[in-house]
C-alpha cells in the first residue's frame, strides 16, 4: 500500500510539474559563486551540479575563490563578480560579511550563503548581515553550531568498529581541530565526542582513552599536522581529526610510517580515500561524513525566487541559516552507495535533484511550492536516501 501510494504521488507531481514547466516563461540571470576551494571532488561536484541546472533553468555561472584570512582580498572578490555581472551570488566564506552585504545592497544585488553556517555573522553582525533584505540566509555544512551532533556522531561510528573488530579495538585516541577563530563547531564537537567517551566509560569493559587537545600540535592552521604530533600521542589507535583528515593528518601519518597500523574517523572526501577505506587496502579511513553538495539548492531556489520577483507564502521575515544531516560514511556497504553521488562521480545526473525537481521546488516554476517543502527536500539527502 506504502508503495502505491508513493507511486501516486510521484505519478501526480510528475503530472503537475510537466504542465508547470509548459507555463513558466524561464528568464537569463548570472550568478556568481564564490567558495574558499577551487579544486577537489566538492568543487567539481558543485560546478558539475550548477551548470547542469544552468543549461535547463538558463542561468550562468561565474566563480571566484575567496581566502580564509583576508576581509579585503574577499570584499574585492566579490565587488569583482558584480562588476562581471552576476544578479546574485552564492558565498560559502563568513569573513568580513558587513562590507560584502552592503557592497550587494548599493548594487541590488542578492547574497545567499551555501556550506556555511555563518556563525560568526549571526553572532555578532545579525542586524548587518541576516536583517538586510539582500542576504537571503544560508545552509550550513552539516549542523549548525547550537545543533552540533558530529562529536556524537564520531562516537557513534568508533563503537561500532570496535563491536565489529572486537579482536582489535580501539580504546585510545587523540584529536585534530582546525583553530577556534576558523572553525568553532570543531572544538564543540570534540568536547562533544570526549563526553560521550566519559559516559560511555561509566559502564564500559573496555574503556576509552582520549588524549585532551594539545595546543602544540593538535590544533592546527590549514597544514598538515607536525611531525611531531604522534611522539606527544604514544600508544594511540586512531585519530579523530574534526579538521579534514585525508589532507592533514594522513600523509603526515604515511610520512611516519602509521598508515597501517593507525585509523582515522574525519570528514570531506578526498580522491583516493577509498583505496584505504574500511576493510580495503590499509584500513586507515574507518569513518567520514560529507555534506551533500546539492544542499545548495536552498539557496539558489530563494535566490532564483528573488530575482523572479516572487516569494513563498510561508517565507520567514528574517534569513534563515540551516542545518542539514551529513552523509555518513562508515562501511563498505555506505562507499557502494556513494559511489553513485555527484559528490563522488562528479556528474550531473547522479544528483539528489534534477533541473525538473528544483524548478518545482521554486514559487516561479510552481505556485504551489512552499518553504516547508524546500526544507523537506533538504532533509532527503543522507546516506540512506541515495539509490
Amino acid at each position: 500500500m506504502k508503495k502505491l501510494v508513493l507511486f501516486a504521488l510521484v505519478l501526480f507531481s510528475i503530472v503537475s510539474l510537466s504542465a508547470c514547466k509548459n507555463d513558466v516563461k524561464l528568464q537569463h540571470f548570472t550568478i556568481g559563486v564564490a567558495h574558499y576551494s577551487d579544486s577537489g571532488p566538492s568543487v567539481t561536484a558543485i560546478k558539475s551540479y550548477l551548470e547542469g541546472l544552468g543549461e535547463a533553468l538558463d542561468f550562468e555561472v561565474i566563480y571566484t575563490k575567496l581566502t580564509q584570512t583576508d576581509e579585503a582580498t574577499n570584499l574585492t572578490k566579490i565587488q569583482e563578480l558584480i562588476a562581471a555581472g552576476a544578479d546574485g551570488i552564492l558565498i560559502s566564506m563568513d569573513l568580513g560579511m558587513p562590507s560584502i552585504v552592503e557592497e550587494c545592497e548599493a548594487a541590488g544585488v542578492y547574497l545567499a550563503g551555501f556550506l556555511s553556517d555563518f556563525d560568526t555573522s549571526y553572532r555578532d553582525s545579525f542586524e548587518e548581515v541576516y536583517e538586510s533584505e539582500y542576504f537571503l540566509g544560508t545552509v550550513a555544512d552539516g549542523y549548525i553550531s547550537t545543533e552540533i551532533d558530529r562529536g556524537n556522531s564520531f562516537f557513534r561510528s568508533l563503537i561500532e568498529y570496535n563491536t565489529a573488530n572486537p579482536t582489535e579495538i580501539i580504546d585510545h585516541v587523540s584529536m585534530v581541530v582546525f583553530p577556534t577563530w576558523a572553525f568553532p563547531t570543531h572544538h564543540t564537537a570534540a568536547a562533544q565526542f570526549v563526553a560521550a567517551v566519559n559516559e560511555y566509560n561509566k559502564t564500559a569493559t573496555n574503556p576509552i582513552t582520549v588524549d585532551p587537545l594539545d595546543s602544540e600540535v593538535d590544533i592546527i592552521s590549514f597544514r598538515p599536522i607536525s611531525s611531531t604530533y604522534f611522539t606527544k600521542h604514544p600508544g594511540i589507535d586512531a585519530v579523530i581529526s574534526f579538521a579534514a583528515g585525508a589532507g592533514f593528518v594522513y600523509p603526515p601519518m604515511v610520512n611516519a610510517g602509521l598508515h597501517n597500523s593507525l585509523k582515522i574517523f574525519t570528514s570531506g572526501w578526498e580522491q583516493g580515500m577509498d583505496d584505504n577505506f574500511a576493510t580495503t587496502g590499509a584500513k586507515t579511513y574507518q569513518h567520514t561524513e560529507v555534506v551533500a553538495i546539492e544542499s545548495l539548492t536552498y539557496s539558489l531556489v530563494l535566490m532564483l525566487n528573488k530575482l523572479y520577483g516572487v516569494e513563498f507564502d510561508d517565507m520567514p521575515e528574517v534569513a534563515q541559516r540551516i542545518s542539514l544531516e551529513p552523509i555518513v560514511i562508515n562501511s563498505e556497504s555506505d562507499l557502494t552507495k556513494f559511489k553513485t553521488n555527484i559528490y563522488y562521480t562528479g556528474l550531473y545526473e547522479d544528483a539528489f535533484l534534477d533541473s525538473d525537481a528544483v524548478l518545482n521546488l521554486t514559487a516561479f516554476g510552481n505556485s504551489n511550492s512552499t518553504y516547508a517543502g524546500l526544507l523537506e527536500a533538504l532533509s532527503q539527502m543522507t546516506i540512506n536516501d541515495i539509490q
